[in-house]
């Protein structure tokens, strides 16, 4: 059986990289887009205390975060590098109530998710030990569990372990008819089964074969800093009362970030009103004691639909299946989510209801 997945981003390798492991014939066709939201992807990987109120959306990355280790680990005995490092996880509030009521919530969803790790009430002067770019003041609930990533060196680390299993990578311009045939540059490619990954494309892409999708664009902005004196291999990662989060990496990279810009859609433009946006929000919560050497922007495009909630399934029996709308969670997900669209195709025992992300719901003949 021949499965062709159109998508090299983080679903898309995933996927890929577990039906070729299992031994199937995989064909994984990309045309390279700029923009593509895992090339640009980098931040926590640590789910547990998100106030969102998507139950749904939770049980998801929930499973995801728990998933990552293993996976890297699986990588790792291929000799490939995944990127991801489990540092902790630093959850910033200022001494008092709302200190103890993320501590009393971190416990409580402990309970079901024990790969959370060991969890401790910092105060103010432990916060500033572990990460001394936080400004004075804030103590933290830290989770030991929390890690960080990078979405391109996940995503190459798995389509390298899918080649090293058989799987061929081709770089093309993939479309399907109304009939469902699929064609890569001009030319008709025969599959059995045909996995759909490709992120925010997949709404133009389905609308030459005459559908619509419930699928919007959103333009995301991460700023990379670059210290020469401050060695941040082992920081942990923190996550402050706002929409972004402080992220350090080898090398005296520190990543902040990132912007939700639904207008903007596919422009990839780097702003200076997306770099001041990142820079006054988490103003309150870091401060630097010198200059960085390097101040650069990361433009991708994030796929998400209207309710916010992922779709991932079947979508025409026993022929297409996709996964998307992850949104900003996607480099928490993806990974998870490729394993299980490759399990659905092969007809393998699901390890995790799919029944509330059906793809039907988001999708239409127009």
């Amino acid at each position: 059986m021949k499965f062709v997945v159109v998508g090299s981003g983080i679903v898309g390798a995933s996927a890929a990289y577990h039906l070729a492991r299992n031994g199937h014939s995989v064909t994984v066709i990309d045309r390279k887009d700029a923009g593509q939201a895992t090339e640009h992807a980098a931040g926590i990987i640590c789910p547990w205390v998100s106030k969102r109120r998507n139950k749904v959306w939770y049980e998801l990355a929930k499973a995801s975060a728990k998933f990552y280790p293993e996976l890297d680990l699986e990588l790792a005995d291929l000799g490939l590098v995944s990127g991801y490092k489990q540092v902790g996880t630093l959850c910033l509030r200022k001494e008092g109530k709302s200190l103890d009521a993320l501590y009393e919530l971190a416990i409580e969803r402990k309970e079901e998710a024990p790969e959370m790790g060991t969890i401790e009430k910092f105060p103010p002067e432990e916060v500033k030990e572990r990460f001394p770019l936080v400004r004075e003041g804030y103590g933290a609930v830290f989770l030991s569990g929390g890690g960080r990533s990078k979405g391109a060196l996940v995503r190459d680390a798995l389509l390298e372990g899918a080649s090293l299993y058989g799987a061929q990578i081709i770089h093309g311009n993939a479309a399907l008819d109304e009939k469902i045939r699929l064609t890569v540059d001009g030319h008709r490619m025969a599959y059995d089964k045909l996995l759909l990954a490709n992120g925010a494309w997949l709404k133009p892409f389905l609308a030459k074969a005459g559908y619509a999708v419930d699928l919007l664009a959103q333009k995301g902005q991460l700023l990379s800093l670059h210290f020469e004196s401050l060695k941040m291999d082992d920081w942990p990662v923190v996550l402050p009362p706002a929409s972004k989060s402080i992220v350090p990496f080898d090398g005296g990279q520190l990543l902040l970030g990132a912007t939700h810009e639904k207008e903007a859609q596919f422009d990839l433009t780097p702003t200076k009103e997306a770099q001041e946006e990142i820079l006054t929000e988490l103003e309150p919560f870091i401060q630097f004691n010198e200059s960085p050497s390097e101040m650069t922007l990361s433009v991708g495009t994030r796929p998400y639909t209207s309710d916010f909630t992922p779709f991932i399934g079947e979508w025409l029996p026993n022929q297409v299946f996709l996964a998307n709308g992850l949104g900003a969670s996607g480099l928490t997900t993806g990974p998870f989510v490729g394993k299980l669209l490759a399990g659905l195709v092969a007809n393998e025992a699901a390890s995790f209801d799919l029944a509330p992300f059906d793809p039907k719901k988001y999708i239409e003949k127009r």
